[in-house]
């Protein structure tokens, strides 16, 4: 963990459960998730590293519907998602299905795209099984 700041058991434990969880975490999942080890952590001190992280590109910040921030290892590009509206799984889409469309309209409009996010809802297998119908 270089880019310029003090490596600390604590932020090796925020660093490490985002890498084993490997799914969009709310820093209070976070500060509940390394609380055992560290009790005295306050929720404070997670939200600070979280910032620190994500301004030094170790992070991306994700907003969802729920309109709570999640956070996860950057990879190097940003992330779109599937999210099940019945259990909650965060599936990260690997590959960015809006760069041809975001060329399409830069070309025929001359705005110049900067950022975008797609997350797309529905359920999952399982949930889907679970319904009558799956709708």
């Amino acid at each position: 963990m270089a880019k310029g700041f003090k490596n600390t058991k604590q932020r090796s434990a925020i660093m490490n459960l985002l890498a084993e969880r490997n799914t969009p975490l709310t820093a209070e999942e976070i500060g509940e998730a390394i609380a055992p080890s560290y009790p005295k952590l306050a929720l404070s001190t997670v939200y600070r590293n979280l910032e620190l992280f994500t301004n030094a590109g170790l992070l991306e910040k994700s907003f969802f519907q729920d309109g709570v921030t999640r956070y996860s290892l950057a990879k190097g590009h940003h992330g779109h998602y599937l999210i099940c509206t019945g259990c909650q799984e965060k599936i990260r889409l690997e590959d960015c299905p809006l760069h041809e469309l975001e060329h399409k309209l830069t070309d025929e409009t001359g705005f110049t795209i900067t950022d975008h996010d797609l997350t797309l809802y529905g359920l999952c297998p399982a949930c889907k099984g679970k319904t009558k119908n799956g709708k």
